[in-house]
């Protein structure tokens, strides 16, 4: 999508978003094969919006060309969690070190402050989906405003496919209770201009997660996503 600010989406863009937020909160799981002739059909286009929106998504590992078989979703499987969290982890503790270090930073500490009341409210009103979203966000401004711009997009390739795992287990664990306090914890750290504390907490919730994460689906003899 051009960057320019009065650029229009295209069909193109339109049908990207479409099939992106279908397979982002797992509408589509993965697997499932995507014909160009059908997903055209369906969204009352032509083949050439959607080759381009699904050469778009292949590029960002979200789905996979097959030969003679149109795309299949890519799936997620327990190896790629773990792969996933190797690499996604170590960013987010960087940018949560590099955030304390800043200075002033108080519009960023704010930011992240307004993510994580968003998140206890959504508890207070069970609201599951809030408190991802609110999460999500917490997550994105933690690498947008680290001031390292290659850590930014490193750790948002990883986000899409991370987003499909936190959505996909979000009503088999328990309440996320322990994870408000985590960012809250985090959030004061930084606040402080304590660095060496923001690693600790994101580094050790980071952990908490994946661990947790691997032995629910494997509890639940889930092998992929």
């Amino acid at each position: 999508m051009s960057n320019t600010p009065d650029a229009k989406p295209t069909s193109s863009d339109s049908v990207y978003l479409s099939l992106r937020h279908k397979i982002m909160n797992n509408q589509i799981p993965g697997g499932s094969h995507l014909l160009e002739d059908v997903v055209a059909q369906e969204l009352g286009v032509s083949r050439t919006p959607v080759h381009a929106a699904l050469a778009r998504l292949e590029s960002e590992g979200l789905v996979q060309a097959v030969r003679r078989h149109g795309y299949r979703i890519t799936p997620i499987t327990l190896a790629d969690i773990h792969e996933i969290y190797q690499v996604l982890s170590p960013l987010e503790t960087v940018a949560a070190e590099l955030l304390a270090q800043k200075n002033p930073n108080d519009q960023e500490v704010q930011a992240l402050q307004e993510c994580v009341d968003g998140m206890a409210t959504a508890l207070e009103h069970d609201d599951l989906n809030a408190w991802a979203a609110a999460d999500e966000r917490f997550h994105a401004r933690l690498v947008d405003l680290c001031g390292n711009q290659r850590l930014a997009r490193m750790a948002k390739l990883m986000f899409a496919q991370s987003h499909r795992v936190r959505l996909f287990t979000l009503r088999l664990r328990d309440k996320p209770v322990g994870s408000v306090q985590h960012h809250g914890d985090l959030v004061d750290a930084i606040r402080q201009k304590r660095p060496q504390i923001a690693r600790k907490i994101h580094g050790a919730h980071r952990q908490d997660w994946s661990r947790t994460l691997e032995q629910l689906l494997s509890s639940l003899n889930i092998h992929q996503i």
